[in-house]
């Protein structure tokens, strides 16, 4: 009679659990990247869609049409986060607020795992636009904004969204004024 069995030994066994474990630990922080990455893409694709849906509405309806960062698209933020949400609304009374009578057009949630603000920082409220109101001719009044989107730990490279007055959206790894931007710890 043939006694053979088929398995493994202890020794074979750790061996391979440890060249696993050194594959997974080389492999995760490049895939932490690439998750931090996606998101980025994802977050500058999702409010550059944004942007070109507010500007054709404002074409569209002949009149002027604001994109502001907003939660649930109850009301514009005061704040230069742009990462809670977006929402485009007409803006028939021409005051930068959405008022109950005016329709809201659209409004998409933005992924809270980035950080996203216009300025210098995203500490910077002060002179940051916190809005933006396209004329019915398709442009963007006021100084050309530029909306950074940052990994919160900071291991991707940041990306920038620059909107300029005529209404033209580019991407960017910095800003409107040609600086990297800043994300802070």
């Amino acid at each position: 009679m043939n006694k053979h069995t088929a398995g493994l030994t202890l020794l074979e066994l750790l061996i391979v659990v440890s060249i696993t474990a050194i594959l997974a630990t080389v492999a995760l922080p490049s895939m932490s990247t690439l998750v931090a990455e996606t998101r980025i893409r994802s977050g500058t694709s999702t409010l550059a869609s944004m942007m070109k849906f507010a500007r054709m509405q404002a074409v569209a309806r002949n009149a002027p049409v604001t994109l502001c960062p907003g939660h649930e698209g109850t009301a514009c933020g005061e704040a230069n986060e742009w990462n809670r949400g977006v929402m485009v609304f007409e803006d028939t009374n021409h005051n930068r607020r959405r008022d109950e009578a005016e329709e809201l057009l659209g409004f998409r949630e933005m992924n809270r795992h980035l950080r996203v603000f216009s300025g210098a920082d995203p500490d910077s409220t002060g002179k940051s636009r916190k809005r933006v109101v396209f004329s019915p001719a398709g442009t963007a009044a006021g100084y050309t904004i530029s909306i950074k989107f940052c990994s919160p730990d900071g291991s991707t490279q940041p990306a920038v969204i620059i909107l300029q007055n005529s209404g033209r959206i580019r991407l960017s790894d910095r800003d409107g004024s040609g600086r990297k931007p800043v994300c802070g710890p």
